[in-house]
């Protein structure tokens, strides 16, 4: 299709410049409603007025759905663009401007050739991805959204800093990781730091958890067996000359197979008690589940992947890709349905998360084209 890309730059660029965090994406919802209903699109907006959808209903018997998550992050953004946040410590570091940008795009351009539709099609504008663990495609989920929308498969996507633009990366199976929290409280017990030997050092306790967690844990798992554990943060109280009592460690697990998510967990707790325990210290781990594996349906693959084929070409298709070990909400929807997850090349110099985060616009244009003859090619 022959889209024009430039009022999508707009509103990409308007809604980077006025990014809100999860759950409170009011503005962001409204901007969109602003956007579709100048093609005389109605977005139907959830009770919290955070977050809405569009449907495009064709009177068919099959309902696909394309999500897009519209929440940013709490950096302050450092990229100097003439549209970068004016909203003090929050940036859209992960791209979902970019993805608000091409559901809006899919949602107009096939609203114009909707007679050329053979299924319904519901756009979701999702807030609240970045709240793990619950995240904003679970209350969606858990509200009866798709039951009511009669919705029999979901698509979705990410742009990718590491991929070109044009490219995309997609595969059956496992294409984004489960991802779990866990906080590690080590008690020890005081003394004075010239008799360490009268106390327990929490701290030293903390130290060899953290190396035995993040470096031996590792080869514990079949090195093709795709796992990540690191510890984001250390915190502890007392005084220089004090043996520590008191410290704890705060981290994330992931692993895209179920068996292996538990057998962490499972580890996770056996190693921090025991080495408390060798020291004569004590550790509580609390272990908090995240989001799930996001699982590609493999016949939804082989549609997606033929029609993406004659849109971008085979060559600009990467198959062969490793699951990545980001997390993803995406998870919830494969719960009920289908879902279809997929990379799309967005070729920044910094990743995803980083306060200096800069995708390719020109990624936009690809989305829409790739969605669109995707959707229309669906009976």
């Amino acid at each position: 299709m022959k889209v024009d890309i430039s009022r999508y730059l707009d509103l990409r660029r308007d809604i980077h410049r006025h990014p809100e965090l999860s759950n409170q994406e009011i503005e962001t919802t409204e901007r969109i409603r602003r956007f579709l209903k100048q093609d005389g699109l109605a977005l139907q907006t959830f009770s919290n007025c955070i977050g809405g959808f569009v449907r495009l209903d064709q009177g068919k018997e099959k309902t696909l759905c394309m999500r897009a998550d519209i929440d940013a992050l709490p950096l302050t953004e450092k990229t100097g663009l003439p549209f970068a946040s004016v909203n003090p410590g929050v940036m859209h570091a992960c791209g979902h401007d970019m993805h608000t940008a091409i559901a809006a795009g899919v949602a107009c351009e096939l609203n114009r050739v909707r007679a050329r539709l053979n299924c319904n099609l519901v756009v979701l504008f999702q807030p609240a991805e970045e709240s793990s663990p619950i995240g904003g495609a679970r209350t969606i989920v858990e509200s009866g959204f798709l039951e009511a929308q009669r919705i029999d498969a979901l698509y979705g996507l990410h742009n990718w800093p590491s991929l070109p633009v044009g490219e995309i990366g997609v595969k059956p199976g496992a294409i984004m990781a489960a991802s779990d929290r866990f906080h590690i409280e080590i008690i020890g017990r005081t003394a004075h730091a010239a008799e360490p030997h009268l106390g327990v050092d929490a701290i030293m306790i903390a130290s060899k958890i953290d190396c035995a967690l993040v470096q031996d844990l590792r080869h514990e798992v079949d090195p093709f067996d795709p796992i990540s554990v690191s510890i984001g943060a250390f915190s502890t109280e007392g005084r220089y000359n004090i043996v520590c009592e008191h410290a704890a460690l705060d981290g994330t697990v992931r692993s895209t197979h179920e068996g292996t998510r538990e057998y962490l967990h499972r580890r996770i707790r056996e190693i921090a008690e025991g080495i408390a325990r060798t020291y004569g210290g004590e550790a509580k781990v609390e272990i908090t589940k995240g989001y799930g594996v996001v699982d590609n349906d493999p016949r939804l693959y082989e549609a997606f992947a033929e029609c993406a084929k004659r849109v971008i070409g085979a060559d600009n298709i990467h198959t062969d890709i490793h699951p990545s070990l980001i997390g993803e909400d995406m998870y919830y929807y494969g719960t009920r349905i289908p879902i279809l997850y997929f990379h799309l090349g967005s070729e920044s110099q910094h990743p995803l998360h980083s306060n200096q985060y800069l995708p390719k616009e020109a990624c936009i244009e690809t989305g829409i084209d790739l969605m669109t003859e995707f959707f229309l090619s669906q009976a």
